[in-house]
């Protein structure tokens, strides 16, 4: 295996530990066979074969996933291993850290390069809380200070006619490769008359409704058709599917008989099966979705 770019110059152990390993990531088996390895402690060994086994991986679930259990909190359950850890084994039992991707979220015009974050923060079963290790380390950067980043083409392709209707849907942070089209769109010189519709979904109208002001004002001005979906806003749960289904007849005339297309941005867990449904039950006709799959009018930007 070839030896990564960042590590083929000298290194400290403290500056390998601080840049390159991922030490709140969840350790996989491989890890735990390699702590098996050298472990003098048969009790410890015992556990760590376990969980390094086939026939252990639901265990092995239940101890480190479901949790999200990190590494550091894996070494600490077995000290006896941890102390016979050798700089080689380190390099496998740590992961490197792995780039983020954000959806830019505003237009070339504007001059600016800006990103839509979410900071992830959340509690399991162990005392400390889950962290998300890039949107913790953006959150404590100070204005001024200079990040490395690269960018790549986005994977929506665009009607090449201004006049296509767009139907964007976006929960949360999905929103931001919308915001950026908007934004585009806003300070185009040449106005679109083309209907621009989005769907967008978040917890509460005054908790993480991102973007507010600049929706509320394209939607003022008559450029943006916004439904907004803020699911924790009443005792029964509201998302962007329930209000597709609800606009059938807009939906119907923008995608079927004005061929316009559909962009699907967020989650990739749930989120899309369940809004293509209900567009599905929305227009009322499965097929002609499946043909705006085929002819690249139905797309999708998401991510685990």
């Amino acid at each position: 295996m070839p030896v990564p770019f960042v590590l083929q110059k000298p290194l400290t152990l403290q500056a390998i530990a601080e840049q390159y390993w991922d030490l709140t990531a969840i350790p996989r088996a491989r890890a735990f066979a390699v702590l098996a390895k050298n472990c003098p402690n048969d009790l410890e060994k015992e556990k760590l074969v376990e969980f390094s086994s086939v026939e252990g991986q639901e265990e092995l679930f239940s101890y480190a996933n479901r949790p999200r259990r990190t590494i550091l909190e894996v070494l600490q359950d077995f000290p006896h291993a941890t102390k016979s850890l050798t700089l080689e084994a380190m390099f496998e039992v740590f992961q490197p850290m792995k780039p983020r991707a954000f959806s830019i979220a505003s237009a070339v015009e504007s001059n600016k390069l800006q990103i839509l974050v979410a900071v992830i923060e959340y509690k399991t079963k162990l005392s400390v809380p889950r962290r998300g290790l890039c949107s913790h380390w953006l959150k404590q950067l100070s204005p001024g200070d200079v990040i490395n980043a690269w960018v790549r083409g986005s994977t929506f392709q665009l009607p090449v006619d201004k006049q296509t209707p767009l139907v964007m849907i976006g929960p949360g942070t999905g929103l931001a490769p919308f915001r950026g089209i908007l934004q585009e769109r806003e300070l185009s010189e040449t106005p679109t008359a083309a209907p621009l519709v989005l769907f967008f979904g978040c917890r509460s109208s005054t908790a993480d409704f991102h973007c507010e002001k600049d929706l509320k004002r394209m939607e003022q001005s008559g450029m943006l058709q916004l439904f907004c979906a803020f699911s924790r806003d009443q005792p029964d749960k509201v998302y962007v599917q329930h209000l597709i289904r609800k606009e059938g007849v807009l939906l119907k005339k923008l995608l079927v008989e004005n061929g316009g297309y559909v962009l699907v941005s967020g989650s990739s867990k749930n989120m899309p099966e369940a809004v293509k449904e209900a567009l599905i039950e929305a227009i009322g006709d499965a097929n002609h979705i499946e043909d705006m799959i085929k002819a690249n009018r139905y797309q999708e930007e998401t991510w685990a």
